[in-house]
């Protein structure tokens, strides 16, 4: 079994915060929609995170420590520390949002969908930047 994308995830979470899909109307009904959609929503975030360091610089993926990864954000092969303190911020709000407290209510959906257009433009600015024709070799054919 390989692990979902983040796209995937989002994707699921978003089924979630409309009450659709396979789990969706059931999640509802059952009030257990708010923390499994926090979870995928930072299961996302931590993928993308993942595949950035993959990318990059194998040697931090292979790293099993999340908030390693996350803090090396902040260094000179990472995106920057605005981005970097946005996941961090994202990533303590979805953290906490999956843990169940007895005296703190389940996050609300607008919260939810916050978070999970939060995560969607990090996941963004921690992908790779499009191939412009500068970058891609040019090809010249000479006539015969």
């Amino acid at each position: 079994m390989t692990a979902p994308t983040p796209q995937r995830c989002l994707a699921a979470a978003d089924q979630l915060l409309r009450g659709s899909g396979v789990l969706g109307a059931a999640a509802v009904s059952a009030g257990w929609w708010p923390r499994a959609c926090a979870c995928l929503i930072r299961l996302a975030l931590e993928g993308g995170i993942d595949a950035y360091w993959r990318r990059v610089k194998p040697a931090v993926a292979a790293c099993r420590q999340g908030r390693a990864k996350q803090l090396m954000l902040r260094g000179r092969l990472g995106p920057g520390t605005e981005t970097a303190r946005r996941a961090a911020f994202a990533w303590a709000s979805l953290s906490a949002a999956t843990h169940h407290h007895c005296y703190e209510l389940a996050p609300t959906a607008a919260e939810l969908r916050r978070l999970h257009t939060e995560v969607s433009t990090l996941l963004a600015r921690l992908e790779p930047p499009p191939a412009t024709s500068a970058t891609r070799p040019q090809v010249i054919v000479r006539g015969a």
